[in-house]
């Protein structure tokens, strides 16, 4: 076995070989070409930095990394079946790892689904610390809304790319690497609506809108009670796109959970938030 860089393979080839990984995966994450390679530049994954393991010209395994600053980021790690039981996992961690030393990195983070034991231990065995858990949760669309929730707000602003970033900016709390501003400013056509209630309370909401599904939700609340205001913000949102199915991905358990459960939001799985200094 041996590590090659992964900008030394094609798309088609890394697609290919990720789905194959994926095949009894305990969430279906199914890609594609154009989803790849957007995939990558969203969130500025450095090719030259990932890695593939290869055998006697077959692939076992690939694992990418992530790079801003002096951070960097392992994701899509996976072993396809014929590189299973022959150390790929740790291989390619320690690959990823050099990388990111000889990048002069000074912190590697990761993301890993809850009940993947196999990956975790792999993840604690190298010297990967837990930080926090994080849902992601889903909405179905509902063309019946509670309108008598509208009774509460005094004005909603509509913004456009631009002012989402902004307002992506000044956020308090850590987002984390697939809701940092710069995930979000690489997203095209990002919409955001800020919304005010009559009590005072204030917050936004980030969002990408396409036809089938929103993605890419951030809730902020700036005054008021997080899950009163998060719940009117959801609530004014959906009654804009009452068709769409909903994704919000890496939510912490906090107060603003609460908002988005009352408003129809339930957890669909939980990933593990890791980092390990370099």
């Amino acid at each position: 076995m041996n590590l090659q860089p992964a900008s030394e393979f094609t798309y088609e080839q890394l697609t290919d070989a990720y789905n194959e990984t994926r095949v009894d995966y305990m969430v279906p994450m199914p890609m594609n070409v154009a989803r790849l390679m957007e995939y990558c530049r969203v969130y500025d994954v450095s090719l030259e930095h990932s890695c593939v393991a290869v055998e006697e010209d077959a692939m076992l395994g690939l694992g990418m990394l992530g790079v801003r600053e002096e951070r960097g980021w392992i994701t899509r790690l996976g072993v396809l079946p014929a590189g299973r039981r022959k150390g790929t996992g740790s291989a390619l961690m320690m690959g990823l790892l050099e990388a990111g030393e000889k990048d002069s990195l000074d912190t590697i983070w990761l993301e890993v689904i809850k009940g993947n034991t196999p990956a975790h231990q792999l993840f604690l065995k190298f010297g990967f610390k837990e930080t926090r858990e994080l849902i992601v949760a889903r909405r179905a669309p509902k063309t019946q809304l509670d309108n008598t929730i509208f009774d509460k707000v005094k004005r909603i602003t509509t913004l456009n790319h631009e002012d989402a970033i902004i307002l992506l900016s000044h956020r308090e709390e850590r987002p984390n690497w697939l809701n940092e501003t710069e995930s979000q400013q690489n997203v095209r056509n990002l919409s955001a609506l800020l919304v005010e209630l009559k009590n005072g309370g204030r917050g936004w909401v980030t969002y990408h809108a396409g036809l089938l599904q929103l993605t890419r939700l951030i809730v902020e609340v700036t005054v008021g009670d997080p899950a009163e205001v998060t719940e009117t913000v959801l609530a004014v949102l959906h009654q804009r796109h009452k068709r769409q199915d909903s994704i919000a991905e890496n939510l912490c358990e906090d107060p603003k959970w609460i908002g988005f459960q009352k408003a129809g939001y339930f957890d669909s799985f939980r990933r593990i938030e890791m980092k390990r200094p370099l």
